[in-house]
């Protein structure tokens, strides 16, 4: 367990009050019934500071709060709890604002290695290709900002195309203002700003010279939350 520990520059208690801040003016600060040992603002602030330490698994992270806090519920009950908060508080992260341009890019969420895959029956995954090969398992396709916010985004299955998810992403787009939206040449389409090809025979909007780098920006975003371990999967199949 020990090999765990986080190390940051931010210490932990540090970290929970911060997110507690936030979440204290959008989720209950009152124990709802007699049983219940913490808020709700309480368990999402402990639960979201695990990834500024980048802490693999949410248990490991209970686990090592349990070692101060003596009076917090079990993991499993908090995992409960968490669930049922989830979503209210993806609504809070993807709350429509308007916005000039967005990029939109996708990235594979692989489940389980290639050989291990007849034996894995997570639900909904597929076999689904990358920039570094097949794998199976899903996509994650967002929406970011030139300042690097995720403002959408969807997780899909791997064998579905980017263009696809794209426009299922697009439904929304009056509620951010009608922004450019700027991808790669996988989202060859009308309403989305791209690389032209040889054969593209109307103009794609990718004169500005700003394009190029604004495509970058979601390319660091995916290595962050790789870097936050979003594919560090810990699943089991329920046996029927």
């Amino acid at each position: 367990m020990t090999k765990y520990r986080p190390r940051h520059s931010l210490g932990r208690r540090a970290a929970i009050r911060h997110f507690y801040r936030w979440t204290r003016r959008h989720f209950s600060t009152q124990k709802t019934c007699g049983h219940q040992k913490i808020t709700d603002a309480w368990l999402l602030a402990l639960l979201l500071s695990r990834f500024v330490f980048k802490v693999p698994y949410a248990s490991i992270w209970w686990s090592l709060l349990r070692e101060d806090r003596s009076g917090l519920p079990s993991y499993t009950q908090a995992y409960t709890r968490s669930l049922w908060l989830l979503a209210r508080l993806e609504t809070l992260a993807t709350t429509a604002e308007h916005l000039a341009e967005v990029i939109i890019d996708s990235m594979p969420l692989p489940v389980c290695r290639p050989k291990r895959t007849k034996r894995c029956a997570f639900p909904g995954a597929r076999w689904g290709y990358g920039s570094q090969g097949d794998f199976y398992g899903y996509k994650l396709h967002a929406w970011v900002t030139a300042s690097g916010k995720i403002v959408q985004y969807a997780l899909r299955p791997a064998n579905l195309h980017d263009l696809t998810v794209g426009f299922e992403l697009n439904r929304r787009w009056p509620e951010f203002g009608g922004p450019k939206i700027i991808g790669d040449k996988g989202y060859a389409a009308l309403g989305f700003v791209f690389p032209p090809k040889k054969n593209t025979r109307y103009d794609t909007g990718w004169r500005d010279s700003r394009h190029p780098k604004l495509r970058k920006r979601i390319e660091t975003v995916f290595s962050q939350l790789v870097a936050g371990q979003i594919r560090s999967v810990q699943a089991k199949t329920v046996s029927d």
